[in-house]
């Protein structure tokens, strides 16, 4: 007697975690925009006529690429632990919340391209989507992306596995996920003669 199994039966629980390369090059840029505004701020460059807002800028830039620049070393310290979860059950980004999100609550996956970036955008249940907003300035980005399409839970790369493989992960473990619920069996692949 053959046992039928669901897609969802077959399919591993991932754990993903940072790419140590990509957050060394993120690091290294965040240290030479750091150095750059720096040098301009305070005119250790050989040019005598730069404008006093060229210099606030400057300063501007100090702050926001240090920042910028100690929260990825920070990332870089604590990357060995995964940060997104793929299981039959839902998906578990701990960099946006500790819960998971269940396949069950996600109406849509899609893939939002911006330039050479790929992000995966879940569009839930807005009950749920609520939990998920973060603090003040994440509701912030999120107002400002949806006008550009990325509306919805973002999952944001910077992973060992790149956005597209992402987005066709989730897209299969999501339908496995609804199929499994739905309480409908896939159907068993045909014997190879």
């Amino acid at each position: 007697m053959a046992v039928k199994m669901s897609i969802s039966q077959n399919l591993p629980n991932l754990a993903i975690g940072y790419s140590l390369a990509r957050l060394f090059k993120l690091l290294g840029a965040g240290l030479l925009a750091t150095l750059l505004c720096g040098a301009l701020a305070f005119s250790w460059h050989y040019g005598k006529d730069i404008a006093t807002i060229q210099i606030a800028l400057s300063y501007f830039g100090i702050v926001f690429f240090g920042l910028a620049t100690c929260k990825t070393l920070w990332t870089l310290i604590s990357a060995g632990e995964p940060v997104l979860f793929i299981t039959r059950v839902g998906i578990r980004d701990t960099r946006i919340a500790d819960d998971t999100i269940s396949w069950r609550s996600v109406r849509d996956i899609s893939i939002f391209r911006y330039r050479s970036q790929r992000i995966v955008v879940l569009q839930v249940d807005p009950l749920l989507a609520e939990r998920f907003e973060g603090g003040f300035l994440k509701r912030v980005l999120s107002l400002l992306n949806k006008p550009i399409g990325a509306d919805g839970v973002l999952v944001t790369g910077g992973l060992t596995m790149d956005g597209e493989t992402l987005f066709e992960t989730c897209k299969q473990y999501w339908t496995a996920g609804r199929l499994a619920y739905s309480g409908r069996a896939a159907a068993e692949p045909e014997p190879v003669h």
